[in-house]
C-alpha cells in the first residue's frame, strides 16, 4: 500500500511518545512464555548482525531478564526454542530459532535448514541496533582499529558505528535476496526490524527512524537499509513493522579505550518499548494462525 511507510512511522513514533510519557504507559508484557509438548505452529525465525542482541530481545519477550542481572553473553550456536504465544484466551505454539550472528558454516547451514522447505518461518524478527553492535573478541576489535586507520579514518565512535552499519547492511541485502531473488522462505508472511539497544541513543531516535524507515516519496535520499526494505515491499506480499526496542538496561562500549554509553532510560521505560513489541508480534502471530490478509501492519 502507498500509506505503509506513513503508518510504520506513525508507530514508530506513538511508542516513543508512550516511553516519554506522552501518553499512558502499560506494564511490561511478554508474547511468549516457555513451551511445553504438542504441535508446533507459526515458526519464527530471529536474525541480524554479530552483537546486536538477538537472544538477549528474547530473553526479555519471554521475560527471562530482571533487573540486576549479569551481562550477555556471546551466541555463537542455533538456537531453537518451543515457546506459546498467549493472546487473550488463545494459545499458539511456535518454535523460535535464532540464528547466530558471526559468519561460520554453521550459520549458513542453520540459515538453510531455517528458510528451505517446509519448515520455513511464517515470521522473521531481524534485530539491528544503528552500530551499537557488541564486539566480543579483542581480535575483532584490533581488526576494526587497523580498518579505520588504513582509510585514514579517526577510530571514533561515529567512525566504528558507521563501520557496523555497512555490515549490517551487506547482512540484511543477502537476506532480503534470499527472500526476493531465491525465494527462500516461501511461507513467510510477516517481518519485524528491530531497532534494538535504542535506550543508547535515544536522543537520536529520529535520525534512527529515518535511516531505518523509508520516505513516504522517493527513494532518491533513503539510506542503504531503507532502499533494501522498500524493495521487500515492492516484490512481496509481506507484513513489514520497523520498531524501537531495547531489552535491558546496558552499558556499551565501541571498542576498549573509547568513552561509554550508558542508557538513556529507565526500567519502567524499557518495559515500555517491550510491551509495544509484544504486542506488535502477537498482532502478526495471531493474524497468521487466523488468516489474516497480509500487507501493511
Amino acid at each position: 500500500m502507498s500509506d505503509i511507510w506513513d503508518n510504520v512511522r506513525s508507530q514508530w513514533e506513538s511508542i516513543r511518545h508512550a516511553v516519554e510519557g506522552d501518553s499512558p504507559r502499560t506494564g511490561a508484557g511478554a508474547a511468549f512464555s516457555r513451551g511445553g509438548i504438542g504441535l508446533s505452529v507459526n515458526p519464527v525465525a530471529i536474525t541480524g548482525e554479530p552483537g546486536a542482541g538477538k537472544t538477549v530481545l528474547y530473553d526479555a519477550l519471554i521475560q527471562a531478564i530482571r533487573s540486576g542481572d549479569g551481562d550477555s553473553s556471546r551466541s555463537p550456536s542455533v538456537e531453537k526454542h518451543t515457546t506459546v504465544l498467549r493472546s487473550g484466551g488463545r494459545r499458539t505454539r511456535s518454535v523460535v530459532t535464532v540464528i547466530p550472528g558471526q559468519v561460520s558454516a554453521q550459520r549458513e547451514q542453520a540459515l538453510t535448514d531455517t528458510m528451505r522447505g517446509a519448515a520455513s518461518p511464517h515470521g522473521i524478527v531481524h534485530v539491528t541496533c544503528w552500530g551499537h553492535n557488541r564486539i566480543w573478541q579483542r581480535g575483532t576489535q584490533r581488526d576494526v582499529r587497523e580498518v579505520l586507520g588504513t582509510q585514514g579514518q579517526t577510530v571514533d565512535r561515529e567512525a566504528v558505528r558507521a563501520w557496523h552499519l555497512h555490515k549490517e547492511v551487506v547482512d540484511f541485502r543477502n537476506l532480503v535476496d534470499q527472500i526476493i531473488d531465491r525465494q527462500l522462505a516461501k511461507r513467510l508472511r510477516w517481518m519485524i526490524v528491530a531497532v534494538s539497544k535504542s535506550d543508547l541513543y535515544w536522543d537520536r531516535l529520529d535520525e534512527a527512524r529515518d535511516y531505518y524507515i523509508p520516505d513516504t516519496g522517493s527513494a532518491g535520499t533513503e539510506s542503504p537499509f531503507g532502499i533494501l526494505l522498500r524493495d521487500l515491499e515492492n516484490e512481496t506480499a509481506l507484513r513489514l513493522s520497523v520498531l524501537p526496542m531495547a531489552s535491558r538496561l546496558i552499558r556499551h562500549k565501541f571498542l576498549h579505550g573509547l568513552p561509554e554509553q550508558t542508557s538513556q532510560l529507565d526500567d519502567s521505560q524499557i518495559g515500555t518499548l517491550r510491551t509495544h513489541f509484544s504486542q506488535q508480534l502477537q498482532e502478526f502471530m495471531v493474524s497468521e494462525r487466523l488468516g489474516g490478509r497480509h500487507g501493511s501492519p
